[in-house]
């Protein structure tokens, strides 16, 4: 049974991690189009702000730019961003255009005009803090290889900017250790941004998992408690078992879309009626359901509860059933099956698909008691450990007992009375 919790474990680590990659995977592609856009305003802007400059305001110092490298830049941005958002491969690798791009045409950009300022050293100063700019903007890629790209192309054109103004090694020393530490304070920013992703996916995953099985009110309690769907335990339930009488000869003469609406439509209204009484969804069974009450959270009064969610199910078929009249169609009817028994519950299957389920005993004789409504014509059936769980708060009828497949001896079997007697 331990085994059983430790494969249980790393089988839920394995799916909350293959959703943070999941989720890391959108959120990159998101950015990578975010950074390909603001790449293109970006280099626009700056384009049309060179340009008045140099040609409204007659600045000689923007005069000197290198225009067909601002022009290259500028189409290859707006190149990217067309291409980006058709392609997401593309999208994804344009993911490297800072360190490849971006920073390869601000330090060409730089370099062209430095023969021509008086100021040269201020220049190439400036360009640290685009750069350190830049690398602010690798964070969004959220890969630390790419930002660690990014430093180095960085901290090496730097390099080369100071060495080309002839300025102290001191003074270029400082520009390369600011963008050296901007990367550091970047890289530790991301690690944790990438973390709180992992963590916000797994809780996401967890809270699904939990609303797959469970009650809203059962869900918010499991997902307030830590790892609360671990490995098998033994405990008492009561199990339920639901399935639409002759469904299969009924959609042979719907067509397709008509039996999926169908379906829909009943499982909705009876697994409202479930959640409403504290039940858990173990699973869909075509036409009907297997249900169980009394777990994960204990619930001393689980028998009683299933009982009456059964009533309460067979009340909500009713009114499906005066709406289909009111349409002219024919009446549905459902088998509802409990017994109350011990089972094991816990997260079973192969690795690469488990269930949070109930096997057991008691569960073959739930479903076999499903099966007998149809041949003693009623539309509920219970057993006699239910039965005596329930006590006198409700009232019953005995129809004797019943044959139980792969039981020796026979099941005395109840059928619970409507009206409420016996409260």
């Amino acid at each position: 049974m331990a085994r059983d919790g430790v494969t249980g474990l790393a089988s839920r680590r394995a799916d909350a991690e293959h959703a943070f990659r999941r989720a890391l995977t959108a959120e990159r592609l998101r950015n990578a189009r975010l950074l390909n856009l603001l790449r293109f305003v970006g280099v626009s802007a700056f384009l049309a702000l060179a340009l008045f400059a140099a040609f409204v305001l007659g600045d000689p110092n923007w005069r000197s730019n290198n225009w067909l490298l601002f022009a290259a830049y500028w189409a290859a941005a707006g190149s990217i961003l067309w291409s980006g958002g058709r392609s997401e491969r593309v999208a994804r690798v344009a993911a490297l255009g800072i360190p490849l791009l971006d920073m390869p045409a601000v330090f060409l950009l730089q370099w062209s005009v430095l023969a021509h300022v008086p100021n040269a050293e201020s220049v190439a100063r400036a360009t640290g803090g685009l750069f350190v700019l830049l690398l602010i903007g690798a964070m969004a890629t959220l890969d630390v290889r790419e930002l660690v790209l990014a430093a180095v192309v960085a901290g090496t054109l730097q390099g080369v900017l100071e060495y080309r103004t002839d300025v102290d090694f001191a003074a270029a020393l400082n520009s390369v250790l600011i963008i050296a530490l901007a990367a550091v304070g970047t890289t530790y920013v991301l690690r944790r941004t990438t973390h709180l992703v992992e963590d916000v996916s797994a809780e996401q995953l967890r809270r699904e998992r939990l609303g797959r099985y469970f009650s809203p009110q059962v869900a918010a309690m499991l997902a307030a408690a830590p790892e609360g769907m671990g490995g098998g335990t033994s405990c008492e339930v009561t199990v339920l078992f639901t399935d639409l009488r002759d469904f299969t000869a009924r959609a042979e003469r719907l067509g397709g879309a008509e039996v999926v609406d169908l379906l829909n439509d009943c499982h909705r209204r009876t697994v409202e009626t479930l959640f409403a009484f504290g039940g858990t969804l173990d699973k869909y069974l075509g036409d009907g359901l297997m249900a169980y009450f009394g777990a994960p959270v204990v619930q001393a009064d689980h028998a009683e509860r299933a009982v009456r969610c059964a009533l309460a199910m067979q009340e909500t078929l009713a009114g499906l059933n005066a709406e289909r009249r009111s349409r002219g169609q024919d009446a549905l009817h459902m088998g509802i099956g409990i017994h109350t028994g011990t089972v094991v519950l816990g997260d079973i299957g192969a690795p690469q698909r488990r269930e949070f389920t109930i096997i057991g005993d008691a569960v073959n004789v739930a479903a076999r008691l499903q099966e007998l409504t149809k041949e003693r014509g009623v539309g509920i059936l219970i057993s006699a450990s239910t039965r005596a769980c329930v006590a006198d708060k409700l009232a019953f009828t005995p129809i004797g007992a019943v044959d139980i497949r792969g039981r020796v001896q026979a099941l005395d079997a109840y059928v619970p009375v409507p009206t409420g007697v016996g409260r």
